[in-house]
């Protein structure tokens, strides 16, 4: 899927807690390797159980995820979802909708091994987000 990338997706990628602690010339290669999609309203962008193996910027739009009738998110420009079956493509744990026409940047799993290769520093970014967001989950037992 590589591709047609997006000068946005560049600038957003400095806003992504993956891709924060890259240097510039690293976020433009990533945003090269990723490609643009466009879904309609009511589109089904990723299905609960389905093979995971993309991360999705939202250019443009709006999604929702959902798990089953319950609503986990609400998405627009400049967030992201997939974030974590670039790394171990489980199934996908929620259905994303869009509820507007939205615009999302992709970068597939395959792509994503290929730049980490390239530029092991975006492994480390990565690392270092992951380790902050699981810090967050732990919490300290009442004394």
């Amino acid at each position: 899927m590589p591709g047609s990338g997006d000068p946005d997706a560049a600038v957003m990628l400095a806003n992504v807690p993956y891709f924060e602690g890259i240097d510039e010339k690293t976020r433009r290669a990533v945003a090269k390797e990723g490609k643009l999609l466009s879904y309609d309203a009511g589109k089904m962008i990723v299905g609960e159980g389905g093979s995971g193996v993309g991360f999705y910027l939202v250019i443009d739009g709006k999604v929702q995820v959902r798990k089953g009738s319950k609503v986990l998110a609400t998405l627009e420009k400049g967030q992201f979802f997939g974030e974590m079956s670039v790394i171990d493509g489980a199934p996908r744990s929620a259905d994303v909708v869009a509820l507007a026409p939205t615009k999302c940047w992709v970068l597939s799993a395959w792509s994503f091994s290929g730049l980490v290769k390239a530029h092991p520093e975006l492994a480390m970014s990565m690392l270092k987000e992951l380790v902050k967001r699981l810090r967050a989950t732990q919490t300290v037992p009442a004394s």
